[in-house]
């Protein structure tokens, strides 16, 4: 079954992209809440300090600026995508072509000979 690609469908896309973005968020700030208790009461010394480094230095630049940073991540280069799409594909056609290809010899389309 073929689906015809329309601004809707690309506004639902870049909403799951905004809404994936909102979740991860929500998620680092969980982790990032039981990462402090963690390192912060029974769990001390060297390997705390170092498990706290390796979620600081590894893991929240990995979700920050490889994954929802908003100008260089990989959801911006998805949403700008999705918005070139809908820039220059969809907004760009003409509303009347459908029409005129589907009544050639119309009023549009009068041949003189």
């Amino acid at each position: 079954m073929s689906t015809i690609l329309s601004s809707a469908i690309v506004d639902s896309a870049k909403g799951s992209v905004d809404t994936y973005i909102a979740s991860i968020g929500t998620l680092n700030g969980q982790l990032e809440g039981i990462i402090n208790t963690l390192t912060g009461s029974n769990f001390v010394g060297d390997a705390s300090l170092g498990y706290k480094d390796f979620y600081t230095n590894k893991v929240l630049p990995a979700i920050t600026e490889n994954l929802t940073e908003q100008s260089t991540s990989l959801t911006a280069s998805i949403k700008s995508m999705l918005d070139n799409i809908q820039q220059q594909l969809l907004n760009t056609v003409d509303p009347q072509l459908g029409d005129n290809n589907r009544n050639q010899g119309g009023s549009g389309n009068t041949a003189t000979a």
